[in-house]
């Protein structure tokens, strides 16, 4: 358990020309109840003034930034070198934050209950998308694991993922030991989600929304209710990125001790097979059943199974 009346923690933000909505979003941060917390920012070379805005802060003992002059090459990239980079030692909790949504003030306090009285080490909430013309919509979880599912898709936004303490500093060793595993995956909370089913970790999934999810032209992945969201997803599909995503996820988790008792060898024997009609079929078959935690998810995989996109 987290026995601290105010647990301390750390909280990891990645900023890339934030200038629109960072303070905003720190000031949240700022603002959680019944924490003792320190915000740790890595400003991936940005090109507007994001880190002149951040310095205004930095003179706060909660408040430190990470400037990296050599460009990562996209968020998740940014939030493993802040992985591997800061002093995790001694902390009771570390969360992930991006540079543009805002928090609920209860939102670490709420995590950290989860995490203890679920006994998980990783936590995941639902969030309020909203949109600039003042739209808004409950992105929701499902807690429904299968043995596959980490190996598909993370455990929702990596934006509200809390993890405790010990199993964080698991992470950074396996991010410092297995550098050349990491440089293409391209989203850090899936590999974080992926590393903690490997190692046998529980997860809480909070059904109630921690915080506001901020939709706009900018947004990496944005929302799976929005039509442009779907069609992102589908284009990453069929082009054969997402496919790549899960191979190079498979082989990274693989180097982790408890890989072959974690990932079902029925599945590995399909996916390593030569790609072929019966590989397709039978990926598809166990795709339908447990690829994913949404039955409308794992339907779209075996389809794409079907049609050699995976």
């Amino acid at each position: 358990m987290i026995e601290n009346k105010n647990p301390a923690g750390i909280v990891l933000m990645a900023t890339y020309n934030g200038r629109a909505h960072v303070i905003d979003q720190v000031n949240s941060v700022l603002s959680q109840h019944h924490v003792h917390l320190r915000l740790i920012v890595g400003d991936d070379n940005s090109a507007d003034n994001t880190v002149d805005l951040l310095k205004r802060l930095d003179a706060s003992d909660c408040v430190r930034i990470v400037q990296y002059l050599e460009p990562s090459g996209g968020a998740g990239q940014n939030f493993l070198r802040l992985i591997r980079d800061v002093d995790l030692a001694d902390v009771d909790f570390v969360a992930f934050s991006d540079q543009d949504d805002v928090w609920g003030p209860n939102k670490l306090s709420r995590a950290i209950a989860m995490l203890d009285s679920q006994c998980a080490d990783g936590y995941s909430s639902a969030v309020t998308a909203f949109w600039p013309d003042g739209r808004e919509l409950v992105l929701s979880q499902n807690s429904n694991q299968t043995d596959l599912d980490f190996l598909f898709e993370g455990a929702g936004q990596g934006c509200t993922f809390v993890l405790r303490g010990e199993f964080a500093r698991q992470v950074q060793r396996f991010a410092l030991e297995h550098r050349e595993l990491l440089g293409s995956i391209h989203y850090h909370d899936w590999l974080v989600y992926a590393v903690s089913r490997t190692l046998g970790k529980r997860w809480a999934f909070d059904p109630e929304p921690s915080m506001r999810y901020r939709q706009h032209d900018g947004n990496d992945t944005g929302a799976r209710g929005a039509f442009a969201g779907a069609r992102k997803r589908m284009a990453l599909i069929s082009n054969g990125w997402y496919a790549n995503q899960v191979r190079q996820l498979i082989a990274a988790v693989s180097a982790l001790d408890d890989a072959n008792a974690a990932i079902p060898s029925d599945f590995c024997s399909i996916w390593r097979r030569p790609r072929g009609l019966r590989r397709r079929a039978q990926l598809a078959r166990v795709l339908f059943k447990r690829g994913r935690r949404r039955s409308s998810d794992r339907a779209v995989l075996a389809v794409a199974a079907l049609l050699g996109w995976l």
